[in-house]
């Protein structure tokens, strides 16, 4: 047997040691870094995410989903802040003191909850829609509108917008529940606190007569169409 022979196994091996080295190396150097370069964190486990500060790492699909549902309810509380500001506008200097406190009342929710959005956008890292400026005009221009068209009418706009995010909300509530993670709790309870606080609108809506509003079916269904549409949109764009 050759020198050249005998030898030729061990330096095989040799080469394969160092190289496996090398990688490990190479890997613990690009999580180090990215550990300290929060934007970097996707690139180094390539089908996972990691949120909530380095805290939960979630898969692809699952950040997706997650992604989705807080980027379009972002939209969604911007739309109802603004809703309630175009329907005081109108209805506000009409002197009826319980319509005002009522209507400040349901904007002073939904602020809150804009506000417990706004957070998850960051604590999840979510992109927000490009339609966030259209939601805020778009949800003015149906509050005012409502409202010009009489109490009854703005309160059809208000029974049809809770009753549409009301079932957006529970939709996701039952995709959420199947991720079994103690990191997603707060937003499930943060949904969970928006979606009932939408349905007490709801009630209020029709205790103060939505549905005696002239045209009320065509109203409510058109208003409730169109925020479904509006849903589609802001998940995906």
């Amino acid at each position: 047997m050759s020198l050249i022979t005998a030898l030729r196994p061990t330096t095989a091996r040799a080469v394969a040691s160092k190289g496996i080295g090398c990688l490990t190396s190479c890997k613990r150097l690009q999580s180090s870094y990215a550990a300290h370069n929060p934007y970097l964190k996707d690139f180094v486990y390539k089908d996972t995410v990691r949120v909530k500060d380095g805290s939960l790492t979630l898969s692809k699909d699952e950040h997706s989903m997650i992604d989705r549902f807080i980027r379009v309810n972002q939209a969604g509380e911007t739309a109802a802040v603004s809703i309630y500001q175009g329907q005081m506008a109108i209805l506000g200097n009409r002197g009826d003191v319980k319509l005002t406190e009522l209507l400040e009342h349901m904007r002073e929710q939904e602020v809150v909850h804009l506000d417990i959005m706004d957070k998850h956008i960051a604590d999840f890292r979510v992109r927000p829609t490009i339609l966030q400026p259209v939601a805020a005009v778009g949800g003015y221009i149906l509050g005012a509108t409502s409202a010009l068209l009489g109490i009854k009418s703005a309160m059809t706009c208000t029974e049809a917008v809770e009753t549409r995010i009301g079932m957006h909300y529970n939709d996701q509530l039952r995709d959420l529940y199947k991720l079994k993670y103690p990191q997603l709790d707060e937003l499930k309870q943060s949904i969970a606190k928006c979606r009932d606080e939408e349905l007490e609108h709801l009630d209020a809506a029709i205790d103060h007569g939505s549905q005696m509003a002239p045209l009320h079916k065509l109203q409510f269904e058109l208003i409730k169409g169109g925020c479904g549409v509006a849903i589609w949109l802001c998940e995906r764009i």
